[in-house]
């Protein structure tokens, strides 16, 4: 009897687990997917919205160094630039799953980090930032669950997907983000890096990692397969280089074999005056509008040989 008794108990308390997680679950989801500014919205905005003939994607590199005002002018086309914080190509390959399964830009701009296909498991749990897209978007479960064996399982919960957002969640509906992006998804970077130029000698005996190998190489595929035109570029730094990262020499050849435009700023010497940079790794708003201006003539040029 004790037994039997303890079991409803148990049941009734799960049920109204269940129905809690479902509820809570569900209002975060209204909640999140009815931010209009902010990072998080332009994260929305560039999987479900943005039909732009230009895309820029990669790191807070690619979000301080794209002015896609810019390009767009220059290009004659319509550009927003997806880049996002700490972000490398696990990221951008789902995102670009994502926009292809809606259409298919012209061009899309790829920036890269020196360690850009390193082994780091931080790099696994940013991919959190797309939880919130997974029901709307099977084609993420493949990278989300990434992160590890069990990550599956925790999306039987409708709350898991907003768990370390609630924050930003409430910010995005209260009008609280708007300095964060602008419309075009481009944030200028503002004052200037007044340390002196230091060297660097990158890792030899970097370790590469084979899932981030793998999304390259896809990356690059689906690119060609949809005849949309891809430059990968490495962008300036306020560093003297003393070598090249094993990822980058990765990236260059493979892009190499898929005969696609690969661009290196490394040790240019348009780009040594500090007056250009927020920091040693971050152009600031006008080193953004040369090196804008500098790239977009770059493209031009290959597109018109």
């Amino acid at each position: 009897m004790r037994n039997t008794r303890f079991f409803f108990l148990f049941v009734n308390l799960f049920a109204v687990l269940c129905i809690l997680d479902y509820g809570i679950g569900k209002f975060l989801e209204y909640l999140y997917f009815n931010q209009k500014q902010g990072k998080l919205y332009n994260i929305t905005y560039a999987i479900e919205e943005q039909t732009n003939d230009v895309i820029i994607m990669g790191s807070s590199r690619a979000m301080h160094h794209y002015n896609p005002d810019i390009i767009s002018d220059s290009l004659k086309l319509s550009c927003y630039n997806v880049g996002y914080d700490g972000q490398g190509i696990l990221y951008h390959e789902a995102i670009l799953n994502t926009i292809l399964q809606r259409y298919t830009p012209k061009i899309i701009i790829l920036d890269v980090n020196n360690y850009e296909l390193s082994i780091n498991e931080a790099s696994y749990d940013l991919l959190s930032i797309l939880n919130p897209y997974v029901a709307k978007h099977p084609i993420l479960k493949e990278t989300v669950n990434q992160k590890g064996k069990f990550e599956r399982y925790k999306f039987l919960s409708h709350i898991y997907p907003y768990n370390s957002l609630f924050a930003r969640i409430i910010m995005g509906n209260l009008n609280f983000s708007t300095k964060d992006v602008s419309e075009n998804g481009f944030t200028a970077q503002t004052g200037i890096w007044e340390k002196p130029m230091d060297s660097i000698t990158f890792l030899k005996n970097e370790i590469l990692d084979k899932q981030k190998v793998h999304s390259l190489n896809k990356f690059l595929k689906e690119c060609k397969k949809k005849d949309t035109s891809l430059y990968v570029i490495y962008s300036p730094t306020y560093r003297k280089e003393k070598n090249v990262s094993k990822s980058i020499n990765y990236i260059k050849n493979t892009c190499k074999e898929y005969d696609i435009p690969f661009i290196s700023y490394q040790n240019n010497p348009n780009f040594t005056n500090n007056l250009l940079f927020h920091d040693f790794d971050h152009l600031n708003d006008k080193g953004a509008e040369y090196f804008s201006s500098d790239i977009v003539t770059y493209i031009k040029k290959i597109r018109n040989h």
